[in-house]
């Protein structure tokens, strides 16, 4: 089944900032705007766990 994801995250908790530009999203989790992918469970936890990966290196830095 494929979702609305998040490329920054992999959430699927979005929406549309602007329902007339479905293009531009807003992630209620991260922040992130812009334009989101499609995807199924699989790719949304393989962003997720890059994602947690990124932030654990942030905060190493």
């Amino acid at each position: 089944m494929m979702h609305k994801i998040c490329p920054r995250c992999g959430s699927t908790n979005i929406d549309w900032i602007i329902p007339q530009n479905w293009s531009q999203c807003v992630c209620k989790d991260c922040d992130y705007t812009g334009p989101i992918v499609e995807g199924n469970d699989e790719f949304a936890e393989e962003i997720r766990e890059n994602y947690k990966q990124y932030l654990k290196e942030q905060e190493e830095e």
